[in-house]
């Protein structure tokens, strides 16, 4: 179960995911090269306090680690920036209308330059719940179940997630993906409306869904998943 924990590098309060294991026979610090979250491993029977204590004491080491990660590259008028598998080239006009356009391998966001990146983002994040609802109405329709709603958001670390109240919530940057890989992510959700765990139960209503789920999963898992979970708008 994770607890709440933060800490403060170079002026930023950063959060910490803090999990037990009872395994672990000390305190392991790591930061994600991907989502850049600071994650500390506890022993089972090891205080939040004592935690503090021990990341204080690898301030220094945190900082520098947290320094020393890439940082996505900054969206600008020409940047190129994949959509839907495909890349295409982004154009910030400058001028009005102030929309968001897509034709052959061009995204043109009209309107303020500043503005162009917020523009931008809900622009895809629209896009990305349409194509993540047909994907998803169609698999829970296979499956005969039903979900309450669906949404779509900035996950630092995940792709998706499906609670147990019948809440889909996907991550925008599937958009960015292959519509089959955006469409496994939303067989595994809905696959989860049936079985709120990882079984073999809940891999076989997968596979019935994807039945190519395996090599979806394994892109996710490998470089072109972490060069995508990478980019931000900040």
């Amino acid at each position: 179960m994770n607890e709440p924990l933060h800490i403060t590098l170079s002026g930023e309060e950063v959060p910490v995911r803090v999990r037990r294991s009872a395994q672990a026979k000390r305190m392991i610090l790591r930061i994600c090269d991907v989502s850049r979250e600071v994650k500390l491993t506890l022993p089972k029977r090891a205080s939040l306090r004592a935690a503090r204590k021990f990341m204080e004491k690898h301030t220094g080491w945190l900082e520098d680690a947290r320094a020393a990660l890439p940082r996505a590259p900054t969206l600008m008028d020409g940047t190129m920036f994949s959509f839907r598998g495909v890349p295409h080239r982004l154009v910030f006009t400058g001028e009005s209308p102030r929309k968001v356009t897509r034709e052959g391998g061009t995204i043109t966001i009209g309107g303020p330059r500043d503005m162009a990146p917020k523009r931008l983002m809900s622009w895809l994040k629209s896009e990305a719940r349409a194509q993540l609802k047909r994907c998803a109405d169609h698999h829970a329709e296979m499956l005969g179940v039903s979900f309450d709603r669906l949404a779509v958001g900035d996950m630092r670390s995940r792709w998706g997630s499906c609670s147990s109240a019948g809440t889909l919530k996907f991550n925008w940057r599937l958009i960015m993906t292959a519509d089959e890989v955006l469409d496994y992510v939303a067989a595994h959700e809905v696959a989860h409306l049936r079985e709120m765990n990882h079984s073999p139960r809940f891999w076989a209503h997968v596979e019935k869904l994807r039945p190519d789920y395996r090599a979806q999963r394994k892109r996710l898992k490998g470089a072109e998943g972490q060069a995508l979970m990478a980019v931000r708008f900040e």
